[in-house]
């Protein structure tokens, strides 16, 4: 079988065209694993603040004697609640998407559309986590007010 140099250009062009769409395709990937993880650290880096401010609030209220027994104790699982949280969130990323992670311009394919995944699971956990610690401090303030 005789390949004739038009043949021989169209098999090279298709072939590199084949491996231009497969990096630009892991390119996009990477982007978008970059950019996932950003924004799970950006929600974090604005939660991880208020934690000092939640154990203020638990002094606070721990030692408020006007606060009745029922809403102190409300208050302060709340407050105990948010802070444990964080805690075992931030234990579970770190293992998960920090230690020991390969760098994202080595993941294979499989592995960034899966770690997209699990980044998006992520966002929403941070993203839940960050709305109850908000309702827990402003649970505090409003019985430290009344």
């Amino acid at each position: 079988m005789r390949i004739t140099k038009n043949k021989l250009v169209v098999i090279t062009c298709c072939a590199l065209l084949g491996i231009f769409n497969s990096c630009q395709n892991t390119t996009e990937l990477q982007n978008q694993y970059n950019s996932l993880f950003e924004e799970v650290i950006a929600v974090h880096d604005e939660i991880m603040p208020k934690m000092t401010q939640l154990s203020k609030l638990q002094l606070q209220i721990k030692t408020d004697t006007l606060i009745q027994v029922d809403t102190k104790d409300e208050a302060l699982k709340k407050l105990q609640a948010s802070d444990d949280r964080m805690m075992t969130w931030m234990h579970t990323f770190t293992d998960e998407y920090v230690k020991d992670r390969k760098p994202v311009s080595k993941m294979s394919q499989t592995e960034l559309e899966n770690g997209i995944e699990g980044l998006q699971s992520e966002l929403e956990e941070v993203e839940s986590l960050r709305e109850f610690t908000y309702s827990s401090i402003d649970l505090a303030e409003e019985i430290l007010n009344n």
